[in-house]
């Protein structure tokens, strides 16, 4: 089964091949957008961790933690198993997972995490209903129901 911090690695390998600045934040609500069009597209998790509530928008405990320690930095460190290897969701096979990781990369590579942070904290989104609700979790039909964000630039 594929994890959080696999899709954080496989952004991350994306983001070294292209020379692409990724903070901790920035990673954060890309996997949540990922997580947000796959659920959309095909009607199913793409992981089991949940997104928590926190102040700057959707976060997966586990990733935070990883690569806390970059704290506002570009992330430079894949997460590393126990015995130093990474996984990462392979790509190449023309999966649903490929399609939709190449559509949300494409728009959203080059936005900040504080940009991205602010779309995550519209009205109406799955994160801004969990928190009037005072929710832990985002509630995955709030995420599922969730319009596309629009970019403003």
């Amino acid at each position: 089964m594929i994890t959080a911090l696999d899709v954080a690695n496989t952004f991350l390998a994306r983001a070294k091949k292209e020379k692409i600045d990724i903070s901790p934040m920035k990673l954060q609500k890309l996997i949540y957008i990922l997580y947000k069009n796959y659920l959309k597209e095909t009607k199913k998790k793409l992981f089991s961790d949940k997104f928590e509530v926190w102040k700057y928008g959707p976060v997966i405990s586990e990733v935070y933690q990883a690569f806390k320690e970059y704290r506002s930095n570009r992330i430079t460190e894949f997460y590393l198993n126990k015995d130093g290897s990474y996984n990462t969701v392979k790509l190449g096979n023309n999966s649903h997972f490929d399609k939709i990781f190449e559509k949300v990369w494409n728009k959203y590579r080059l936005i900040d995490g504080i940009y991205l942070s602010q779309l995550t904290h519209q009205r109406n989104t799955a994160w801004s209903k969990a928190d009037d609700r005072d929710d832990i979790f985002l509630n995955d039909h709030d995420i599922f129901e969730e319009e596309e964000y629009e970019i403003v630039i």
